[in-house]
């Protein structure tokens, strides 16, 4: 424990040398900027497949988790620009929206270069090409994960309709969803260190900044929600503008989360060489 708590520690002291705290705010603000694009890009690839449904099922896959009064604030948004857009996929306007969600991929890049303490030697063709990949996959996967969450009570359904001993193993139904989220997120997160940053790195040396950034998101939200009931007062703030702050606020801190638990992962290979 007194080791973690060192390691800690030393992490909290580079990313306060890094500029943790203004790249977040960076990173942050691109990403809010680049959600738009991204779920524009993601409708118009579950429009191929004729679901509607499949729109709402990621919309609540990737804003569920928020802040109820930055999800509808965002989710409303994200609809009327929904409604506004061609049906057509190999359009200007999607490859526009491509473009414009990578913008959010480069300023993570730039963060996880300062923590992992490398510079950056890709090409910025390749760097970009890189973030359109990251897009179009992340895109896929969350029509598949929704599609998966709209098709798993139906079987369901049909099971227990055939098998009726299965009702009582029903409550795993609900936890499907839960673990699917868990699991798209840490999928992510391991994308990111491991392809974002110049250079390699292994799942054990990325794995316990991972679980740390989880664990603070987990925990960090069900904080952050008691803070939006019992303290803050956005709206009196900043009346209309109330959600998008609520938004930006936690996206805040989910990239402080990612920059440190970056940050943690660099300590920890410096103890090891050091200790080798």
């Amino acid at each position: 424990m007194v080791q973690i708590a060192k390691t800690l520690w030393r992490a909290t002291i580079k990313f306060v040398d890094d500029g943790g705290s203004a790249i977040a705010s960076n990173v942050a603000l691109s990403l809010l900027l680049s959600l738009f694009p991204f779920l524009l890009l993601v409708t118009s690839l579950v429009r191929i497949w004729g679901n509607p449904a499949l729109v709402d099922e990621v919309f609540n896959l990737v804003l569920e988790h928020w802040p109820a009064d930055s999800e509808k604030a965002i989710t409303d948004q994200v609809k009327i620009m929904v409604a506004q857009t061609p049906n057509e996929f190999f359009s200007a306007s999607t490859f526009i929206a491509l473009i414009l969600a990578t913008n959010g991929i480069e300023n993570a890049r730039d963060g996880l270069n300062r923590a992992y303490r490398v510079a950056e030697t890709r090409p910025f063709w390749w760097r970009r090409l890189q973030g359109a990949v990251f897009v179009i996959i992340g895109a896929f996967g969350l029509i598949l994960a929704a599609f998966i969450l709209i098709a798993t009570p139906l079987v369901w359904s049909f099971l227990v309709n055939k098998l009726a001993w299965l009702e009582p193993f029903s409550f795993t139904v609900g936890v499907v969803k839960y673990a699917l989220a868990v699991g798209v997120l840490t999928l992510s997160l391991f994308s990111f260190h491991r392809f974002l940053p110049d250079g390699k790195r292994s799942i054990r040396t990325t794995f316990p900044g991972i679980a740390l950034t989880i664990s603070g998101i987990i925990a960090g939200s069900q904080l952050f929600a008691i803070y939006l009931q019992t303290i803050a007062n956005y709206t009196a703030l900043y009346a209309g503008l109330a959600g998008t702050m609520v938004a930006i606020v936690y996206l805040y801190g989910l990239s402080a989360l990612i920059l440190f638990g970056a940050e943690f992962n660099a300590a920890l290979a410096e103890e090891r060489g050091a200790g080798s």
